[in-house]
């Protein structure tokens, strides 16, 4: 206790040490944490958890009823957004096709032109 704090005194020796800021630290401590538990407490779920209510309020309280009901829903989301997808891709290589079609067509005029086209290599 000599510095400040208070010891365990065992056979006549101090052999553990306790600082009186341990209180405060701890109390520190355990404000940290309960701020912590707060911020995990509050609503992340961006709306997500009310159109979740929404969507399933008029389901019987079936839990797996209610994920099947959303595995289908996103399923059909999940292919609506694949094949816009897909279109994306096919207006793409129409696009890049013909633009190859064109270049190679004006590619072989100007061969022929430049009587390049019949010479041997």
């Amino acid at each position: 206790a000599s510095q400040g704090g208070m010891c365990a005194v065992i056979n006549g020796s101090c052999c553990s040490y306790i600082n009186q800021r341990i209180e405060t630290d701890i109390k520190q401590i355990w404000q940290q944490a309960q701020l912590l538990h707060q911020v995990s407490q509050d609503d992340t779920s961006w709306g997500f958890s009310e159109l979740w209510e929404k969507l399933t309020s008029w389901l019987p309280n079936f839990t797996w009823l209610k994920q099947l009901f959303m595995a289908v829903i996103m399923l059909i989301i999940l292919g609506m957004l694949i094949c816009c997808i897909l279109q994306c891709f096919m207006w793409i290589y129409k696009r890049t096709r013909n633009t190859y079609e064109e270049w190679k067509k004006h590619k072989l005029r100007q061969n022929i032109e430049s009587r390049k086209y019949f010479t041997k290599t």
